[in-house]
């Protein structure tokens, strides 16, 4: 292998966590793929993906982003989660991508749109994006007058995974707002709310979820009930063993002192692959099924470790970076926890020079 760091993407465990999702619902799944497939590759997640039959739309943040799936021949309807802005039209329309509609500004745009098959958005708690409810009559007015076709609504959960009074509450006001909606004569082909964390909430008004962090096999919190695994192992080649002396100084800066002599390698991975510098000093890799401790600063290149307690070591070994090796495992959440962030940022920190193969 070439690489000297790569993404490894288990294609089974991505469909059999889909699949455990599906089952635990039985609802419409719209998979999110937005940045990148939180760094696992949207179009190769997506490839597989569109061939899951209830998979139903694949869910992008932007519409360069829904561009890039369609111009590499990915056919599933390609929903836009942050809307469409004016200088967008063209894409919108050459590619058909179907927005969210979630302000006034950008309801009038559908006007320009050859496809006017929308879904909308309303705030029901999280004040990012959304319309409120007392913005309903105008938009309903505005909808029958220029013949747009409302195929969905949609809310957002903030807080799923902590707060379940106030998620309970904002599936209340969603179903309220549902109802004005069908007594208007809507038809409405998707109602969707869930998110990865809102999976285990009753919506029984609700026909759709859209998962993101789940499919890739990281928990929203720790007791989950969905049985999910990791879909992505990240791994980089050790490119240099060395000794060190009592009392040298490691990396920029020298924040590490040794205070014995020990053995040290530098490992093909740094903050510029997307390991986060906040590790350096307290993370740590595996290597032949031990855990190595990271010595002094990430750099953006290379990362050094200790080797000491790992013997039988060559230039050009396996270094694990995310994934299990032996007894140990390191996920994207024991990345994020000694980061103090969450998996979701790890994950889409993995840079693109970071090859992705599928497996």
């Amino acid at each position: 292998m070439v690489y000297r760091s790569w993404a490894e993407i288990y294609k089974d465990r991505l469909i059999q966590n889909t699949e455990s999702i599906y089952k635990f619902v039985k609802k419409d799944i719209f998979a999110v793929v937005k940045a990148d497939a939180y760094g696992h590759g949207s179009v190769e997640i997506s490839k597989i993906l569109e061939k899951i039959p209830y998979v139903k739309k694949l869910c992008v943040a932007t519409a360069i982003e829904g561009k890039e799936l369609k111009e590499n021949k990915i056919n599933k309807e390609i929903l836009v989660l942050g809307g469409i802005l004016k200088d967008e039209v063209e894409y919108f329309n050459t590619y058909n991508l179907q927005p969210v509609i979630s302000d006034f500004e950008q309801l009038y745009l559908v006007k320009e749109l050859k496809n006017r098959s929308i879904h909308l958005k309303f705030d029901t708690g999280m004040n990012r994006l959304g319309f409120y409810d007392d913005d309903i009559a105008q938009i309903i007015k505005f909808l029958k007058e220029n013949r747009i076709n409302l195929e969905g609504v949609m809310s957002h959960f903030p807080s799923a995974d902590i707060d379940p009074d106030f998620t309970l509450y904002q599936i209340k006001r969603f179903k309220n707002i549902i109802n004005i909606f069908e007594k208007e004569g809507f038809k409405l082909k998707y109602k969707h709310i869930q998110n990865s964390a809102g999976l285990v909430y009753r919506c029984d008004y609700c026909n759709a979820v859209r998962v993101g962090i789940t499919l890739y096999g990281e928990k929203p919190f720790p007791h989950f009930p969905v049985d999910i695994k990791t879909v992505m192992s990240v791994k980089a080649k050790l490119i240099s063993i060395k000794k060190l002396k009592k009392g040298d100084k490691v990396s920029y800066g020298g924040t590490f002192t040794a205070d014995k002599d020990m053995k040290i390698g530098v490992v093909s991975f740094g903050y510029a692959d997307g390991l986060p510098r906040e590790l350096s000093n307290k993370g740590y890799f595996l290597i032949n099924g031990k855990k190595v401790k990271i010595l002094g600063n990430v750099t953006m290149d290379m990362t050094i470790v200790d080797l000491s307690q790992v013997e039988e070591l060559n230039i050009g070994d396996e270094v694990l970076v995310v994934g299990k090796n032996g007894e140990f495992e390191i996920t994207f959440s024991d990345v994020a926890n000694i980061c103090n962030t969450i998996p979701y940022e790890i994950m889409c920190r993995i840079s693109k020079r970071v090859q992705r193969i599928i497996l």
